[in-house]
């Protein structure tokens, strides 16, 4: 069998990416409350949800969004009863933001959902092929979290 291209594999590679991206933000198994919320307010409850009470500034940077972009995002979860926000002790300036009952209901939604991928997907793999997979995908996660562009990424 002949090696394939380069370019065969990073077309590869962008369509596998594609159909996990499609599968755990697009695909989300049925929910009414998913509906309601946009892609950046469901990555922000994800975050909460994975990191506990959160500033505003970290949220903003996790979520790629500008300060302003996620105060609004904030707001509208505050709104529809997703998250607390809440004034830092030591320093009043900065605002914390933590999830709800109900926003803690829709990030145990998306886990479940997120868990079901996963473990479909590892249990498709043989012990040794689930171990090369999780050292080529953390080997690949460190460089773009170290060199994509010349900055580190988190």
């Amino acid at each position: 069998m002949p090696e394939e291209s380069t370019s065969y594999r990073l077309k590869l590679l962008d369509q596998y990416i594609h159909a996990l991206i499609k599968r755990f933000y697009l695909k989300l198994p049925a929910n009414r409350e998913v509906v309601e919320l946009s892609s950046s307010e469901l990555f922000a409850v994800s975050l909460m949800g994975r990191k506990g009470a959160v500033s505003m500034t970290e949220l903003a940077d996790e979520c790629a969004l500008t300060l302003g972009g996620m105060t609004v995002a904030a707001r509208r979860l505050e709104a529809k009863g997703y998250v607390k926000r809440a004034r830092g002790e030591g320093d009043r300036r900065k605002v914390y933001v933590v999830l709800d009952k109900k926003g803690r209901r829709i990030y145990q939604h998306l886990l479940n959902g997120e868990m079901e991928v996963i473990i479909t997907m590892m249990d498709s793999l043989e012990p040794a092929q689930q171990q090369s997979f999780l050292r080529a995908l953390g080997k690949a996660i460190y460089s773009l979290e170290h060199n994509f562009f010349g900055q580190v990424i988190r």
